[in-house]
């Protein structure tokens, strides 16, 4: 039996792979081979090497044991919730409405952060009027008036879209996944259709891939039909065609035009479900390769890079320096701020940074507000001193940054640090770090 070490393999998320200890062995390619999952590693067994020699050696993987990075269920939590809530979607005819936080809608969506500026242009002017009307009537009566109104949820009108499939959009923006709901079941299916001409209108690529993933795989005898006229209705010509090549096999065409659905499809329809059994077109591949658009990593990693500079609502001081952010992604991904903004919001809209009676450094602040927006644990060991107790002090769901913070500091601890990662293990009262420091002083006493 031979062992590889794998760290951080967390799905869907982002894998992190250290590189394997002194007596670890890469495995060679091979095919046929097995895997099995048994308690916190997989073996890997059999197959044959250059597809004629077998082989009978086994290779076990180990899996990391990290905390698993909360970002999505946090940003969810948030929608959940619908606290600190800054703007409000008025749709459809209807006029219904659906909160939401301006933080996260502008950095996932470009069509709808277009339409929240203009919503703050309206506002905007709609207030200096306000402003000359107030002082016109204090000239007038002579008085001392003063305004006051409390801040209101930004209105933002959105027409093309109805409450229950923009909830479903919504939710894809905070948690970049959709629940789906019961497969094949035809409202469903319709739910989730008005949620893809959406994805569409809103150039929302990865939320398309999503919808058309679900309704091509909920398309049976029993719905068709109705997709497929509704897919006609609504103009959505991918799941039309998806549709109609389902209609035409020659496994189902029989049983579909038997069916009392059949006879109430629409005219054009019929007929070209007609000429298609009769003459199917001629399939074309495109070589465009398929846009799966941006996830939510790498757009709050872009906010934070600068493209949500001009929604910051927060100065965050670090040793007096000021740094914008957003009080919507650090309510989601802290307690502490989250208590903080809900009953003890700084009237000046500024928050001094600290990790109990220390202060980061700038490069360890910029590495823990990436792990905040972004989940990001990579950092230079040094951030690692500072940042090891901020999931304690700041609330953050779990220990992972404390986890990565840890392994970055015992992978990079030598002889010339040593003092100082002691020094600081001691005052943060990080005593597995302690113990680690004190072990490699007493192996190394001499060169320490």
């Amino acid at each position: 039996k031979k062992s590889w070490v794998i760290f951080g393999l967390d799905f869907g998320i982002t894998t992190i792979k250290q590189p394997p200890t002194a007596d670890s062995e890469l495995p060679s390619g091979r095919l046929f081979h097995a895997a099995a999952v048994i308690s916190d590693a997989m073996y890997i067994f059999g197959g044959t090497v250059d597809n004629n020699i077998r082989s009978g050696e086994m290779y076990r993987f180990q899996f990391s044991c990290y905390p698993k990075c909360t970002l999505h269920e946090d940003y969810g939590r948030l929608w959940e919730n619908r606290q600190f809530s800054d703007l409000e979607f008025v749709l459809g005819e209807k006029e219904e409405r659906v909160r939401g936080h301006t933080a996260i809608v502008t950095a996932r969506c470009k069509w709808l952060k277009k339409k929240i500026m203009q919503a703050r242009e309206r506002l905007k002017q709609q207030d200096i009027e306000d402003e000359g009307h107030a002082t016109c009537q204090k000239d007038g009566i002579g008085g001392n008036v003063k305004l006051c109104r409390l801040q209101p949820l930004l209105e933002v009108p959105i027409r093309e879209a109805e409450a229950q499939p923009f909830e479903v959009l919504m939710q894809f923006l905070y948690t970049d996944k959709i629940k789906y709901p019961r497969k094949g079941h035809v409202q469903d299916v319709l739910l989730i259709m008005d949620v893809y001409k959406l994805a569409l209108n809103f150039k929302l690529s990865r939320l398309e891939q999503l919808c058309l993933q679900y309704i091509e795989a909920s398309v049976d005898l029993q719905n068709v039909l109705i997709v497929c006229e509704n897919a006609n209705k609504l103009q959505l010509d991918q799941l039309k065609e998806h549709c109609l090549n389902f209609v035409v096999k020659e496994s189902h065409f029989n049983q579909v035009i038997m069916m009392k659905e059949f006879e109430h499809l629409s005219s054009s329809l019929i007929v070209e479900i007609v000429r298609r059994k009769q003459q199917p077109p001629v399939r074309t591949h495109s070589d465009q390769p398929l846009d799966i658009g941006t996830s939510l990593i790498q757009d709050m990693k872009a906010y934070l890079e600068g493209a949500g500079t001009e929604f910051c609502d927060i100065i965050l001081l670090l040793d007096g320096h000021p740094r914008p952010a957003h009080k919507a992604i650090l309510a989601a991904r802290s307690s502490y701020f989250e208590a903080m903004f809900r009953s003890f919001m700084p009237e000046d809209g500024q928050v001094n940074i600290s990790i109990g009676e220390m202060v980061p450094s700038k490069q360890a602040f910029e590495s823990m507000l990436r792990y905040i927006y972004y989940g990001e644990v990579n950092m230079p060991p040094e951030d690692s001193l500072y940042l090891f107790a901020a999931p304690y002090y700041y609330g953050f769901s779990n220990n992972r940054l404390q986890a990565y913070c840890k392994q970055n500091l015992e992978m990079n601890v030598t002889v010339e640090n040593v003092l100082q990662i002691l020094e600081a293990a001691d005052k943060t009262q990080a005593l597995d770090m302690k113990r680690h420091c004190l072990h490699i002083i007493v192996h190394q006493f001499t060169k320490v």
